[in-house]
C-alpha cells in the first residue's frame, strides 16, 4: 500500500496523486481533509485526522508520501517507514514542515512556480488520473465558452490567479464577441471540472509566469489552455515529461485580444486544439510514465534509507 498523507486539501492534489498511482497499478489511498474554510469540498479516500484503523494502514504502508511534510510531526507517524516528502506550496511555516527532509528522507517540489523557492529541489509532476471520469473531455457548451477558476480573489499574485486583470479582460471579450464567460468560484472539485470540460478555453493565470493544476486539468479535458508559463516552468515540464508544453501564452495586456481572436476563429478551431491537447496529455502525462521517471527514484531511495536504518 502506498499512502498519501496531507493535513490540508491542497486542491485535491494528494487524492489525485493516489488515483494516478492506482492507474499505474499501485494499491494507493489518500488520507486528507476534505473541506476548505470557504466551504469548498475536495475528494479523499479517508478523512483527516486518521482514526485507529487508518493509523494501522499508515503504519503498515510500504511507502508514505508525506505531502507538505506536516504529517511527519504527528505522534503516530511511523518514522521508520519509507517516506518521500512532496511540497506543493511556498516554504513558509504553516504551509509546509521540513522536519522529514531534515531527517534525511528524499523530497521534491511540485514542478510549477514553487521550484524557484527551493534551491536544488527535484521537480515533481502534478499527477492527473487521466482515466478518471472527472478528467474526460465533454461536449462543449454553446455559445463559445471561456472558463476561469480563481483560487482566492482576496490574496495576491500566484494565489489568486490574477483575478482583477483577468476579470477585466473577460468583460471586454464578452462585450466585443458575445462569448459566454464562466467564472467558477467556491464550488466542489467535481462541478468545477465539469464546467471547465464544457468550455472551449480554460484560463489559468497570466500574471506570474507560472502554471497551476488548472492548466493540466484543461489539457486533459480537451480545452485550449491559456497561461503565462515562463522559461523556468516550461523547463520544469520538459524535465518531468520530456516534451514541450502546448499552452497558449498570454500576458495581462494580450489576454483580451487573444481571446477575441479565438472566439472569432470559431468553436471548431478551438475544439481541434483541445483534441490535440488531450492527445498531448495521453502521450506525455500518463501516470505510469511520470511515476516511473520522476517518483520511482525517490521511492527507491526512501526504501533504501529505511532498510539501512532497520539493519543498524
Amino acid at each position: 500500500m502506498i499512502v498519501h498523507l496531507c493535513r490540508s486539501p491542497i486542491a485535491g492534489a494528494a487524492w489525485s496523486a493516489a488515483e494516478a498511482f492506482r492507474e499505474a497499478g499501485y494499491d494507493s489511498i489518500a488520507i486528507t481533509p476534505t473541506r476548505y474554510n470557504d466551504g469548498r469540498v475536495m475528494p479523499r479516500h479517508e478523512d483527516w485526522p486518521p482514526g485507529k484503523r487508518e493509523i494501522g494502514i499508515i503504519r503498515d504502508a510500504e511507502l508514505i508520501f508525506c505531502h507538505q511534510g506536516r504529517p511527519y510531526r504527528e505522534s503516530w507517524y511511523p518514522r521508520g517507514r519509507p517516506t518521500v516528502v512532496w511540497y506543493h506550496s511556498q516554504p513558509v511555516p504553516g504551509h509546509i514542515d521540513r522536519a522529514a527532509e531534515l531527517a534525511g528522507w528524499p523530497w521534491g517540489v511540485e514542478a510549477q512556480h514553487q521550484t524557484r523557492l527551493y534551491p536544488g529541489c527535484v521537480p515533481l509532476p502534478n499527477l492527473i488520473p487521466l482515466c478518471h471520469p472527472w478528467y474526460q473531455p465533454q461536449t462543449k457548451a454553446q455559445p463559445f465558452t471561456i472558463a476561469y477558476s480563481p483560487s482566492n480573489r482576496t490574496l495576491g499574485g500566484w494565489d489568486n490567479k490574477g483575478y482583477a486583470v483577468t476579470i477585466a479582460a473577460l468583460g471586454a471579450v464578452h462585450e466585443r464577441t458575445g462569448a459566454r464567460i464562466d467564472v467558477i468560484e467556491g464550488r466542489q472539485l467535481e462541478e468545477c471540472l465539469r464546467r471547465k470540460a464544457q468550455a472551449h478555453v480554460v484560463i489559468d493565470e497570466v500574471v506570474t509566469g507560472a502554471y497551476h493544476r488548472s492548466s493540466l486539468e484543461g489539457l486533459a479535458m480537451g480545452c485550449v489552455v491559456i497561461n503565462a508559463c515562463d522559461e523556468l516552468c516550461a523547463a520544469n515540464i520538459k524535465t518531468v515529461c520530456g516534451a514541450e508544453h502546448p499552452f497558449a501564452l498570454a500576458s495581462p495586456d494580450s489576454l483580451a485580444a487573444m481571446l477575441c481572436d479565438m472566439v472569432r476563429a470559431g468553436p471548431d478551431a478551438a475544439e481541434a486544439v483541445g483534441r490535440q491537447n488531450r492527445a498531448w496529455m495521453e502521450a506525455h502525462w500518463r501516470p505510469d510514465d511520470l511515476i516511473a521517471h520522476n517518483l520511482k527514484p525517490l521511492m527507491e531511495e526512501a526504501e533504501a534509507i529505511a532498510w539501512r536504518s532497520s539493519s543498524n
